[in-house]
């Protein structure tokens, strides 16, 4: 092999092998900028520091079930005349499970849990369970209690409740109604 084409094979070479190690490099940093975005967006959206925070969800469940149970307590016991006792033996039977609710969802935060009046007394307007083949009472809402009277009795048939989720870092407002029947 002569001299000028080892010379030649060799130029050719070492231009290979820069124009590939330019496109390493090249790769390397694409791979860097996409990894580091990968990074801030896990930061952003997947942040773990609110991870026990109360989930709503479970929150909303807890409560209707306990709800369902407290008027299943009342049912049929109490006369449309002493409606206000029906209520009162209600919240009785409601407000230490939504105290327990309360307490078991504090994680990195904490849930408060109240009746809503006014919201309970529009909630009975608009949603009274009425009609051509029912043959029931007007609604009244009571303490966030909405009753009505049915054949004689008093029938709890939602309670509307404002929950709030407070986390260190935001507050969740949201008022429930919970159908009782």
């Amino acid at each position: 092999m002569s001299r000028r084409w080892r010379t030649r094979l060799n130029s050719d070479f070492d231009a290979g092998a820069s124009d590939r190690g330019q496109l390493v490099l090249v790769s390397g940093v694409i791979v860097a900028v996409a990894l580091l975005a990968l990074v801030f967006a896990h930061a952003q959206l997947a942040y773990g520091g609110e991870a026990d925070a109360p989930d709503l969800a479970d929150i909303s469940a807890a409560t209707e079930d306990t709800v369902h149970a407290a008027a299943a307590d009342v049912a049929g016991r109490y006369s449309w005349g002493v409606r206000r006792a029906a209520v009162t033996d209600f919240r009785a039977e409601l407000d230490p499970d939504l105290t327990r609710i309360e307490h078991a969802h504090t994680g990195a935060g904490g849930v408060s849990i109240t009746a809503n009046n006014s919201a309970a007394g529009g909630w009975a307007l608009r949603n009274c369970p009425r009609g051509p083949y029912r043959d029931f009472g007007s609604c009244v809402a009571d303490r966030g209690v909405v009753v009505q009277e049915r054949a004689g009795e008093t029938t709890i048939v939602a309670v509307v409740l404002d929950v709030v989720v407070s986390t260190p870092r935001h507050e969740t407002d949201v008022t429930l109604a919970v159908r009782a029947v």
